[in-house]
């Protein structure tokens, strides 16, 4: 076992993960990652409100609506390429062969520190998705993914714009939508491991 695993962890070594999944699973990690800049903004905008940390708060809102729209644009991106180069059948017929089993043997080595480990469980429903409904349907149902992580982010907005502008503090709200946002990287940051495993399984 390993087999697959590690020849993909050796081609991986030598070239690192390929563009534009490279790109797509930075921005997602950044999703994560401004949602937590955001949660510390609010916190300090609640504790301190002055128009300094109000507006403080409104760059981030920016800063991460503005990210979450590029992950689609990349997104919307490749299922053109793709659609147009005939990638999707060839990807298709190496999920076939991917072996699950062994790909995630070789990942286990390092990355199941926790009891529930997550990024394992997250790669088997990737390509387990792939083989069963083909891997472009996989992505159609990461964009509309993306699009929830967007209605999540101005469902925030909106409560953020509430509360200030009626000083009854909803952090219930924050929470949700802080860890709807805190997810992502799980998901589309592992979505780079995923589609390289089939990238480079004939390499």
């Amino acid at each position: 076992m390993g087999a697959q695993g590690d020849r993909i962890f050796e081609i991986t070594a030598e070239r690192g993960f390929p563009d534009p999944w490279l790109s797509f699973g930075d921005s997602l990690c950044d999703e994560a990652a401004l949602s937590t800049e955001l949660t510390r903004a609010i916190t300090k905008a609640r504790k301190n409100p002055s128009s300094r940390t109000r507006t403080e708060v409104d760059r981030v809102f920016a800063s991460k609506e503005a990210n979450i729209r590029r992950c689609g644009g990349i997104l919307d991106q490749v299922l053109d390429d793709y659609d147009r180069s005939g990638m999707w059948s060839a990807l298709d017929e190496k999920a076939e062969r991917l072996n699950i089993a062994d790909v995630l043997e070789t990942w286990g080595r390092t990355q199941a520190l926790h009891p529930f480990p997550v990024v394992l469980r997250s790669l088997e429903f990737n390509w387990g998705y792939m083989k069963q409904h083909g891997v472009r349907a996989f992505y159609a149902m990461t964009r509309g993914y993306i699009e929830r992580l967007q209605e999540n982010t101005a469902r925030w907005h909106i409560a953020w714009d509430a509360e200030v502008a009626t000083g009854a503090v909803d952090r219930i709200t924050s929470i949700e939508c802080d860890l709807a946002s805190i997810e992502a990287p799980m998901h589309c940051d592992v979505c780079k491991k995923t589609i390289t495993a089939l990238l480079y399984l004939d390499e």
